[in-house]
C-alpha cells in the first residue's frame, strides 16, 4: 500500500523492441551508493554487423529521463565462422535469438541471456540448434564473458540440442548462478518410473514428503555454475567450453516399470501418469527447504504431468530432484528410481486443471514471517468456468507455506477477476508466451518483497488486465495468519495510455528488493514490453501512530461547576481532554504533521441527537488540530476543555458521552518529493467515554420499577360515529430514577389522537406528541427526566375513534412505559380492547294528502266512462319517507307498500303514478293507471312541498297514521279486506342523514263511494321495510325493519242548495231599510242629541269668579 503511484519514473525504448521484457535493479558494488536500472529488449537491433534484432540489455541511470537509458556492449561482435569443406560458414546465429529475455543482478555481477540463440553443431550436414547462450559482465561492465552451457556434443531434439539455456536465470545467495533450459532431452517424453505412497502427516491440512532415493531426472535442465568460474580462462575461440564445477541435472533412463502406477491407481482411484515433456527450467528460483545451510533450487515444470504441471526441488549439491508440487491436490504418490545413487523424488500430484501452465512463474519468500522460506506458484491460464461453455482464463496464484523441512501446507489461493478477449500469436520455438498472446488472465508473474516489514509482500502481474487490457499489478500484504486468511490485497498499479494505442502488457516484468532512494525500502520495476516503457515506483515511509485520550474527570456532576462560558457569568461543568500522539516507523521524516479531529458526543451527532458537550472556547462540538511529529519527536500532546450543557438543553443522562478521534497525516507541501504514508494497517480512530453523574448511589446505576395502569371510559364503538374516547392512564415508579421516561401509547389505525385532557385536578398534563414509527402510530408522553423514585402521574389521552367499516369485532390499544436505563427499564404492558358494534336507526314516515276526502262534490258529477283523469275524482297522494339517524350506514334494504286499490270488482284508490327520490327502485305486481287515463298536470300544493321541504331536514318522530278516534268514524279499508296492488322496493346504500321517499299518487274512484252514500270509509295502505345487511365487516345480532300503515279519511257533507231572490224584494229591503234609518235620526233630533252647548256671557263669568274669591277666602 506504500508504492508512490502518482509519479512513477518513465523510461523508454525504442519502438518495438520488447524494450522492459525483462528488468532488474544494479548496483555496481555494496560501497557504491548508486544504484540504477536494467532493462531487457529482446528484439533491439544493435550495432553487431549483419546481426538483425539481436536484442540488449539497457543501463538506465536514475533517476534520469526517459530516454536516458543507453545499450550496455555485452557483445558487439558478428557470427563466428567455421571453415567447412573450404567454406566460410556461420558457427553461430544471434538474429533473432532474443538476447536480454532473461536478466539478473548479484552483488554487482550481470547475467543477461539469449534463450533462442542457435549454433551449427558439430555434424556435417549443418544443422543449427537453439541452445541458447548467457554473457555475464561484471566491474561495472568493464569484463565480459559468454556462458553457453548447452553448446556441446550433445545436439539435437533428444540431447541438449533444443535447451535454450538462459530461458530462466536466478542466483543463489552465495552468487551462484542458475540457469534453466527447459529445450534439453526434448524428444525423451519419459515416464517416472516408480510409484510409492506418500505419508500423510497428522495435519490434515498438510502433506509431509518423505525424502525418497534413486529418483530420475526429468526432461529440461537446470545448470549451476560459479561467476568467477565462467570468468577464468574465458576465450572467445573456446566453443565447446566445460566451465569447472558446473553442474546440472541428468536425463531420465530408457527403461520404466509401470507396476507402481498401478499401485498408485488402487490407492487413489485417479489415473496419474506423469509424462514429462521438455519445461524442467521454464522458471527457476532459489530457497532453503531442508533445514540445513544450503540452498534448494526450484524449478518450473508448466508441460510435466501430462500437462498438468508441477513445479520440481532439485538439491544444489547433486543436481537431484527432492520434491515437486503441482497444481491441486486430488492424489499424492511418490516417485523413486531404480539407480541407487540419487535421491528420493516426492510429488504433491495436486492435479485440478489441464494447461494451466502451473509453474510458469516462481517466486521465494517468507509470507508469513516465521523465518522459512515460502513458495508461490504461478498458473496463468488457469480457466474459471461459471459456464461450462464459456470458461474464462483469469490466472492463478498458489501459495505453499513452509511448516518444516520439506513440509507444506495446502495451496492458499489467489485467482484473477478480469476476462479479455484471446487471440492467440505464440512463438513456436520457444514454447513461451510472447507478446502477441493475448490471453484472459489476471495473475502472470510474481515478485517477492515490496513494502519493508517481518512479513514479506508480493505483486502480482496481471499484464492484461483491467477494462481496456492496459494490465494492472496488485500488492498482497504478508501476515502471520496467511494460512487461515489468505493474502490481503492492499493496492492495484494501474497502466497509464499506451503511445500506440495497442496492449503494452503492463505487469509482465516485474522486480523489486532493492532501494533506489536509499530511504530503507525497497522499491519496484514494472516492465511492459508491448509499449516499450519501463515503470519505476518508488515505495514511501510507513508511518506508524498511535494516539490516547486522557478525560479529567471521567464522570461529570452537573452540580460541580467550576468554570466560566466566555463573555457570560454562567458557570458550567467542565472537564479536560489530553490528546497525545506517538509515531513510529522505519525512515521517516525528521518532521511531519498529524491531522486529527476530535468529536464531541459524537454518536449523538450521527443519529442527529442533541450534543451534550461543547467546547469551552469555541462553543461547538468538533476541532481539527495539528500535532507536530517526527522521528526527533515521537511524541505530541494538546489539551483541550469542554463542558457539560444544562439539564434542559437535553434529555439522555444515561448514555455515555462519547469523544471519538480520527486521525491522518496531514496533506504533504508542495516542496515534498515523497510523503510519508499512514500504516495501513494501524487504527486511526479512537474512542473514550465520559458519564454524567446520576442520583442512583454509589455504583452511578439506577435500577427503576416502573408501573403502569389504564382505564377508558367506554367499553364499545359504534361504527359511523365520532366515538369519542378517554384513555386514563397511571404511571408509578416504586424504583430508582429512571431516565428520558416515556409512555408509548401504540394506537390502532382508525383512532386519531386529539391531546390530552386539562382542567382537571386530579390529571397531569404532560408533553405528548403523536408518532409514527416504522409504520405503527403511537402517542409518546415525557414521564420525566428522572421519573424520580415515588413518582406516580395519571394522564388522560383524548381519542377520536371513526374509520371502523373494516375492522374487526376488536380494536386494541397498547402502552408500556419506557426509559433509557439498562436495568430493568420498561414497565408491565397493558392492553385495552374495545368492541365494534354496527348500528343504524331507521325512522319510517308518511303522509298523506289530503288526509281527508269530503263527498259529495258541489256541481260534479262523475262520468260513467272517464276519459280523463280528473273525471274520476280528487287526486290523493301518499308519500313514503324511510330515513336513516345513523351512526351506521345500511348496505340493503327492501321497503313494501300494499296500496288499497279495488273493493268488490271496483276502484278504491286508482293508482295514476309511482315517483322516487334517493337510492331506491320499485316495482308492482300490476300495472298502473291500467284505463290509460289520460294524466293531468297537477301540481303539489303547499302543504306537500313542505313535506318534501323536510325529508332532508331534521326529523320528528311522527307519523300521519289514522287515530283511534278517527279509527271509530267509519269502516277501514285495507290490505285485509279490499284487494291491493302490491309495491315492491329495493334500497341502496344509505348513509347517515340521508332518505329514500317514495311518493304514490293516485285518484279517488267517486263512483264507487257514491254507491255507499252517507258511509264514512277510511283508506288505509300498509308500508313496512326490512334491512337486508350493513357494509361493514362486523353485522349487528338484528336488522332493523319496522311496519306502519298511512290512512285517507272519506266522509259525507250536506250538499248545498241554491235559492233564487227576486229584483223586487232586494229594492223593498234596501227602502225599509232607508226608512228605518230616517225615524231613528228623528227621534234623537227630538231627544237634542243634535244640539250644540254655547258657551256663557261676560257677566256670568264674573260673578262666577267672585263666587270662587269668596269661597276661596272662607277657607
Amino acid at each position: 500500500f506504500n508504492i508512490y503511484a502518482e509519479h512513477p519514473t518513465l523510461y523508454r525504448g525504442p519502438d518495438g523492441s520488447y524494450f522492459g521484457y525483462s528488468v532488474d535493479f544494479y548496483q555496481a558494488s555494496t560501497d557504491r551508493n548508486t544504484v540504477s536500472v536494467l532493462v531487457g529488449a529482446p528484439k533491439a537491433n544493435t550495432s553487431q554487423p549483419g546481426i538483425v534484432e539481436a536484442g540488449a540489455v539497457y543501463y538506465c541511470p536514475w533517476p534520469g529521463p526517459p530516454d536516458s537509458c543507453r545499450q550496455i556492449p555485452f557483445d558487439n561482435s558478428n557470427n563466428r565462422m567455421i571453415k567447412m569443406n573450404g567454406t566460410r560458414e556461420p558457427l553461430e546465429f544471434k538474429s533473432h535469438q532474443w538476447f536480454g529475455a532473461s536478466v539478473r543482478t548479484h552483488k554487482g555481477k550481470v547475467v543477461a541471456c539469449a534463450p533462442l540463440y542457435h549454433w551449427r553443431t558439430v555434424k556435417l550436414s549443418g544443422e543449427k540448434d537453439p541452445v541458447g547462450t548467457c554473457y555475464v559482465a561484471v566491474q561495472n561492465f568493464s569484463a565480459y564473458a559468454e556462458y553457453s552451457p548447452c553448446r556441446t556434443n550433445d545436439p539435437d531434439p533428444e540431447g541438449q540440442g533444443f535447451c535454450q539455456a538462459g530461458f530462466s536465470v536466478d542466483f543463489t545467495k552465495e552468487g551462484t548462478l542458475v540457469v534453466g533450459g527447459p529445450g534439453s532431452f526434448y524428444w525423451q517424453a519419459e515416464k517416472l518410473k516408480r510409484v510409492q505412497r506418500c505419508r500423510r502427516s497428522e495435519r490434515v491440512s498438510e502433506f509431509k514428503l518423505s525424502t525418497c532415493n534413486n529418483t530420475p531426472p526429468a526432461p529440461g535442465q537446470v545448470m549451476t555454475a560459479g561467476i568467477a568460474e565462467i570468468l577464468n580462462g574465458y576465450s572467445l575461440k573456446a566453443v565447446l567450453r566445460q566451465v569447472p564445477g558446473e553442474k546440472h541435472t541428468r536425463a531420465a533412463e530408457d527403461t520404466h516399470d509401470d507396476s507402481y502406477l498401478a499401485a498408485c491407481f488402487k490407492l487413489y482411484s485417479e489415473l496419474l501418469q506423469f509424462y514429462c515433456f521438455p519445461c524442467v527450467g521454464y522458471s527457476v528460483a532459489v530457497g532453503e527447504f531442508t533445514g540445513d545451510s544450503e540452498q534448494e533450487l526450484i524449478a518450473g515444470v508448466p508441460r510435466g504431468a501430462q500437462n498438468f504441471g508441477y513445479v520440481a526441488m532439485i538439491n544444489s549439491t547433486n543436481m537431484t530432484f527432492i520434491q515437486n508440487f503441482s497444481g491441486e491436490q486430488v492424489g499424492l504418490a511418490t516417485f523413486p528410481s531404480h539407480h541407487p545413487s540419487h535421491l528420493d523424488s516426492c510429488i504433491i500430484c495436486h492435479v485440478f486443471q489441464m494447461a494451466s501452465y502451473f509453474g510458469y512463474s516462481l517466486t521465494v519468500t517468507d509470507l508469513n514471517g516465521d523465518g522459512t522460506d515460502d513458495v508461490l506458484v504461478g498458473a496463468p491460464l488457469y480457466m474459471e468456468r461459471e459456464m461450462e461453455s464459456y470458461p474464462r482464463e483469469v490466472g492463478r496464484v498458489y501459495l505453499y507455506l513452509q511448516l518444516s523441512p520439506l513440509t507444506f501446507s495446502d495451496p492458499v489461493l489467489l485467482t484473477g477477476t478480469y476476462t479479455f478477449l484471446r487471440a492467440r500469436n505464440s512463438d513456436s520455438t520457444s514454447g513461451r508466451p510472447q507478446p502477441g498472446w493475448i490471453q484472459w488472465k489476471s495473475c502472470q508473474k510474481l515478485l517477492l518483497e515490496i513494502m519493508l516489514s517481518s512479513s514479506a509482500d508480493v505483486a502480482v502481474g496481471c499484464p492484461f488486465g483491467g477494462e481496456e487490457h492496459g494490465g494492472r499489478v496488485l500488492i498482497y500484504n504478508g501476515h502471520q495468519d496467511v494460512a487461515a486468511q489468505g493474502l490481503m490485497l492492499s493496492q492495484e498499479l494501474r497502466a497509464a495510455r499506451s503511445r500506440a494505442g495497442a496492449l503494452s502488457g503492463y505487469g509482465f516484468t516485474l522486480r523489486g528488493g532493492h532501494d533506489l532512494d536509499k530511504n530503507q525500502y525497497p522499491d519496484l520495476i514494472v516492465g511492459a514490453f508491448g509499449s516499450g516503457e519501463v515503470s519505476v515506483y518508488r515505495s514511501r515511509a510507513v508511518v506508524s501512530a498511535e494516539a490516547s485520550m486522557n478525560l479529567t474527570p471521567r464522570v461529570l456532576n452537573p452540580d460541580d461547576r467550576q468554570c466560566h462560558l466566555p463573555q457570560t457569568d454562567i458557570m458550567a461543568t467542565c472537564l479536560k481532554v489530553d490528546v497525545c500522539a506517538t509515531v513510529s516507523g522505519v525512515g521517516i521524516p525528521a518532521s511531519l504533521d498529524l491531522r486529527a479531529e476530535l468529536q464531541l458526543d459524537w454518536l449523538k451527532g450521527a443519529r442527529g441527537g442533541v450534543r451534550r458537550v461543547l467546547f469551552l472556547d469555541t462553543q461547538e462540538p468538533q476541532r481539527t488540530m495539528l500535532l507536530r511529529l517526527g522521528h526527533r519527536h515521537p511524541r505530541a500532546c494538546l489539551t483541550h476543555t469542554i463542558y457539560l450543557k444544562e439539564d434542559d438543553e437535553f434529555r439522555d443522562k444515561l448514555t455515555p458521552i462519547s469523544l471519538a478521534l480520527n486521525y491522518s497525516l496531514a496533506p504533504p507541501s508542495r516542496g515534498q518529493d515523497l510523503p510519508p504514508i499512514l500504516n495501513h494497517y494501524s487504527s486511526t480512530f479512537l474512542q473514550e467515554q465520559a458519564y454524567i453523574l446520576l442520583d442512583c448511589g454509589d455504583d452511578n446505576v439506577c435500577i427503576p420499577d416502573l408501573q403502569l395502569s389504564a382505564i377508558m371510559d367506554r367499553s364499545e364503538l359504534l361504527i359511523g360515529d365520532d366515538n369519542p374516547l378517554l384513555l386514563t392512564i397511571t404511571a408509578v415508579n416504586r424504583g430508582e430514577g429512571a431516565y428520558e421516561a416515556e409512555l408509548h401509547a401504540l394506537i390502532p389505525p382508525e383512532a386519531d389522537y386529539i391531546g390530552v385532557k386539562r382542567s382537571a385536578e386530579t390529571l397531569s398534563e404532560p408533553d405528548c406528541e403523536y408518532k409514527t414509527v416504522n409504520d405503527s402510530r403511537m402517542v409518546v408522553c415525557d414521564l420525566g427526566n428522572p421519573m424520580v423514585a415515588g413518582t406516580e402521574l395519571t394522564v388522560g389521552l383524548r381519542f377520536s375513534v371513526q374509520r371502523l367499516e373494516d375492522v374487526g369485532p376488536v380494536i386494541g390499544f397498547s402502552m408500556q412505559i419506557h426509559s433509557s436505563n439498562k436495568d430493568n427499564p420498561q414497565s408491565n404492558p397493558v392492553s385495552l380492547n374495545l368492541t365494534i358494534a354496527a348500528v343504524a336507526q331507521l325512522d319510517l314516515r308518511g303522509v298523506s294528502h289530503p288526509s281527508q276526502v269530503v263527498l259529495p262534490f258541489p256541481r260534479w258529477e262523475p262520468k260513467e266512462k272517464p276519459v280523463k283523469e280528473d273525471e274520476v275524482g280528487p287526486q290523493v297522494t301518499h308519500i313514503y319517507e324511510l330515513h336513516n339517524f345513523g351512526p351506521g350506514s345500511i348496505q340493503e334494504a327492501e321497503l313494501h307498500v300494499g296500496w288499497p286499490s279495488r273493493f268488490r270488482e271496483r276502484n278504491l284508490l286508482y293508482a295514476m303514478e309511482i315517483q322516487t327520490d334517493g337510492p331506491i327502485s320499485c316495482k308492482t305486481n300490476n300495472s298502473l293507471n291500467p284505463l290509460g287515463l289520460q294524466v293531468s298536470s297537477v301540481q303539489d300544493t303547499p302543504e306537500l312541498l313542505g313535506f318534501l321541504r323536510n325529508t332532508s331536514a331534521s326529523h320528528q318522530r311522527h307519523r300521519r297514521a289514522v287515530s283511534g278516534s278517527q279509527g271509530s268514524v267509519g269502516k277501514t279499508l285495507n290490505c285485509t279486506n279490499v284487494s291491493c296492488l302490491r309495491i315492491a322496493c329495493l334500497i341502496g346504500r344509505l348513509d347517515r342523514r340521508q332518505s329514500a321517499v317514495v311518493k304514490i299518487r293516485s285518484r279517488l274512484w267517486v263512483q264507487t263511494f257514491l254507491q255507499h252514500r252517507n258511509s264514512p270509509y277510511i283508506l288505509n295502505s300498509t308500508v313496512s321495510f326490512e334491512v337486508r345487511s350493513m357494509p361493514y365487516r362486523v353485522q349487528p345480532a338484528l336488522l332493523p325493519k319496522h311496519t306502519t300503515s298511512m290512512g285517507t279519511l272519506v266522509l259525507w257533507g250536506t250538499p248545498d242548495v241554491s235559492f233564487a231572490v227576486p229584483l223586487w224584494v232586494i229594492i223593498l229591503a234596501i227602502l225599509l231599510g232607508l226608512l228605518v234609518l230616517a225615524i231613528l235620526t228623528l227621534a234623537m233630533w227630538k231627544c237634542g242629541f243634535f244640539d250644540r252647548a254655547k258657551p256663557p256671557s261676560d257677566d256670568n263669568v264674573s260673578d262666577q269668579e267672585q263666587l270662587t274669591a269668596d269661597q276661596t277666602a272662607d277657607a
